[in-house]
């Protein structure tokens, strides 16, 4: 009995031979950091001198009164809605489209269409920078050839968030459509072909077949854009900061200007705590809902 507690000792003491290094920075720069910004959360720093006063919760029932972090959450909240409809809906038609046996060059098609997934989005953001400009953007002189005045898209409080949601979609429906083609092809034919022999065309099929099939993949995707519509950070940031007039304000821009530009640390560590359990919930439903499809 010994030598087999002994053994499966030694076993374990290898085993984490191998994991601490990993553990080892994990706990570093992850663990270690989240326990501190919970910390400063309750109290009033300003980043630079050595003591902290302690407030206990008060950032965050300044928080709770706060409209310009109220504002900031009701632009997550559009980026979910525009990111959860625009892009999961184009990369599911274009995964249906290029998964077609007749369409030519799908190969071609399916790389082009999945290069904005893979681009740094601090790079998508120049990018797009450069075609929202009001003097040499390719938009504005689009517009302008076709007679029309083209708004100043990121300059104008009007025009600025939906600027950006665009941005925002385009380096997201590449992926979606990645992902709804690995569902297409993990179909069992046979529904399709029993359809078809019962008379089913091209969009009763889409509707009533395949579109059944993949509803877990839907869910998840959904999600997925939920909790990464609660963390774009780059895009508004590089684009906008925030502005004009905090019409692009999210959380996390917010959280940086706070901590950092405002010198209120603390204040912003609670809006990264707020920010952090919004996201874990999201998690949490994404995971369920992940293992019931696996289910």
């Amino acid at each position: 009995m010994n030598v087999k507690r002994f053994n499966a000792f030694s076993s374990w003491f290898k085993a984490m031979l191998f994991v601490a290094p990993a553990l080892f920075f994990y706990l570093l720069f992850l663990i270690g950091p989240i326990f501190d910004t919970i910390q400063i959360s309750f109290h009033r720093w300003n980043g630079m001198t050595p003591h902290m006063e302690f407030i206990g919760f008060e950032n965050y029932r300044t928080l709770l009164s706060d409209p310009i972090f109220f504002r900031a959450l009701l632009n997550n909240i559009y980026w979910i809605l525009f990111t959860v409809f625009v892009p999961v809906f184009l990369g599911l038609i274009l995964s249906v489209i290029v998964s077609q046996s007749f369409v030519r060059f799908r190969l071609v098609f399916r790389v082009v269409y999945y290069i904005p997934a893979v681009v740094s989005l601090v790079a998508v953001a120049i990018v797009w920078r450069w075609i929202y400009n009001p003097m040499f953007g390719i938009l504005t002189r689009f517009i302008e050839a076709l007679g029309m005045t083209s708004p100043d898209w990121l300059g104008d409080p009007t025009w600025a968030l939906f600027s950006l949601l665009i941005a925002g979609s385009w380096t997201y429906y590449g992926f979606c459509m990645v992902i709804f083609m690995a569902a297409l092809a993990g179909q069992d034919v046979t529904y399709s072909e029993a359809a078809r022999i019962d008379g089913a065309n091209a969009v009763q099929l889409f509707f009533h077949v395949t579109l059944p099939m993949i509803k877990n993949t839907v869910t998840l995707l959904v999600l997925n854009s939920l909790i990464g519509s609660f963390k774009v950070f780059e895009l508004v940031y590089v684009m906008t900061r925030g502005g004009p007039f905090r019409s692009t304000e999210v959380i996390s821009t917010y959280m940086i200007s706070t901590a950092f530009n405002l010198n209120q640390v603390g204040y912003g560590a609670s809006i990264a705590v707020v920010l952090a359990i919004i996201i874990a919930i999201c998690s949490i439903i994404y995971l369920k809902l992940a293992e019931r499809g696996d289910s």
